[in-house]
């Protein structure tokens, strides 16, 4: 089956799905790469509490990661060094790839986004916390609801 890229909430969802099913089967390390990729997304998005949230997961468990190299996910996009990491991670995770793990876990993700009132509400949920949660925790006010 041939499918055509998906969209960037798409993208973000199949990477956090992916992340938590890492975090499940205690493979952290995966788990991290995978949040790198989600967390860029998202700041693309402009969803910077889910973004903090991914950079908060991987420090939690690697406090010298590179993600902490920078302040933010935000100011680490823009920089040459974290789009060739980001690069590298995307040949190492690309979504034809990343189907087949969502796949093989038997996550099913079709129309998945619709029951949420934002992208952010659905991001929060994949990640099993809420947008108040997030605000709260990263005082965030100009996050897309």
């Amino acid at each position: 089956m041939i499918k055509f890229m998906s969209s960037p909430v798409e993208q973000l969802g199949m990477y956090l799905h992916l992340a938590r099913a890492s975090q499940q089967r205690q493979r952290p390390l995966v788990r991290d790469r995978l949040l790198v990729l989600a967390g860029a997304i998202a700041v693309e998005m402009g969803l910077n509490g889910i973004a903090a949230y991914c950079r908060e997961q991987i420090l939690d468990h690697n406090p010298r990661h590179f993600v902490g190299h920078w302040p933010s996910l935000q100011l680490a996009l823009p920089d040459e060094e974290f789009q060739s990491h980001r690069r590298q991670l995307l040949r190492r995770f690309p979504q034809e790839k990343v189907e087949q793990m969502l796949d093989s876990l038997g996550i099913q993700m079709a129309r998945e986004r619709e029951v949420y009132f934002s992208d952010y509400e659905y991001a929060a949920a994949i990640l099993g916390t809420t947008p108040q949660a997030l605000d709260a925790l990263f005082d965030d006010s100009d996050e897309n609801t």
